[in-house]
């Protein structure tokens, strides 16, 4: 007598764990996304949980996860990374911010990683989950603008699958899952993943609703940037670990205080030099994240010319949610 054979699990190939294990479970899925709560809807059921991941190039990942029973899950803030998130069966009830959304295999969740998330999937609900890297599809967005982001990047949480619109995204996952279940050499990181993850982040901006909607439409032609504010941007941005004052910026800009100030004010909705300093407190960041600068925080931020410590932590939480402790310890290098 023959026995049925299992049906296999989308991504299969890139399995990182399967357990009935909570804590396993919670610490496994922790390791491709974030620290997060993991809650049984109802006690004494059995987890089911399994997790595959296959990156494509740098900054897009393709995931599979189910749990079994219906679970709670609390990531608070994903703050480094968007999730586009597809329930294969069942469903959740997704809250991210202000809004929330019931999502279902025709209704994904696209939650934004500087909005509060709070997540709970329903019994057998597997779900095929993008992870895009926050920093690089905000570079996407300002490339397709042709004009920096001072805004964050803030997605409908609602992503309708059955809208023509979307139809070209839906199909690019569809094909990029198969191609990697089949085992192409996308998974190599090539050219040809990178072109992937490009077209897919692109495409993405396009389709899908967002803050920036109306911008990339060119609804919004009024915000594209005059010369001096763009001159500015560029001069600070080339020049921000040196001191600069309000004058030095006129100069290169070729105009007066008052003139750039009220530019800035209204082509990038802040003042030239609240601009310079979100700029450093950026240039910062993506030190203390980088595994291979030993330097501590200190040193970081004295040489971009935050010479008060107390003002500076100030500033950088305001601006990226935790200490710059938190960031630099998170992305430590590797003791030998």
């Amino acid at each position: 007598m023959e026995t049925a054979t299992a049906p296999r699990l989308p991504l299969q190939r890139y399995r990182l764990f399967e357990s009935h294990d909570m804590d396993e479970a919670r610490e496994s899925v922790a390791r491709v996304f974030c620290p997060h709560g993991l809650t049984m809807l109802r006690p004494r059921t059995e987890l089911d949980a399994c997790h595959h991941s296959a990156r494509l190039h740098r900054d897009v990942s393709l995931n599979y996860v189910q749990y079994g029973p219906g679970v709670q899950i609390d990531p608070g803030y994903l703050q480094d990374f968007f999730l586009l998130q597809i329930p294969l069966r069942g469903g959740a009830d997704i809250r991210c911010g202000g809004q929330q959304v019931e999502a279902t295999p025709r209704m994904a969740s696209l939650p934004s990683p500087t909005e509060q998330l709070s997540m709970r999937w329903a019994d057998d609900s597997p779900h095929l989950i993008v992870r895009i890297a926050r920093a690089a599809l905000l570079s996407r967005l300002e490339a397709l603008l042709q004009a920096p982001v001072r805004q964050h990047l803030v997605f409908d949480l609602g992503v309708p699958l059955d809208n023509p619109a979307l139809a070209p995204v839906v199909h690019y996952i569809d094909y990029l899952r198969l191609t990697l279940d089949a085992g192409n050499a996308l998974q190599a990181g090539g050219r040809l993943a990178e072109h992937a993850e490009e077209y897919l982040m692109s495409s993405l901006l396009m389709s899908a609703g967002h803050n920036h909607s109306r911008a990339l439409a060119g609804d919004n032609q009024r915000h594209l940037l005059p010369r001096a504010v763009r001159k500015a941007q560029e001069f600070m941005a080339a020049h921000a670990e040196q001191p600069l004052s309000l004058a030095d910026v006129c100069r290169e800009a070729g105009c007066s205080a008052r003139a750039l100030q009220l530019a800035f004010r209204q082509h990038a909705g802040q003042g030239p030099m609240e601009f310079l300093r979100e700029l450093r407190l950026d240039r910062v960041r993506a030190e203390l994240q980088s595994a291979s600068v030993r330097t501590g925080v200190r040193d970081v931020a004295e040489k971009y010319g935050f010479l008060h410590l107390g003002h500076f932590a100030a500033q950088y939480r305001a601006r990226f949610g935790e200490r710059p402790s938190d960031t630099r310890s998170r992305h430590a290098p590797a003791e030998h």
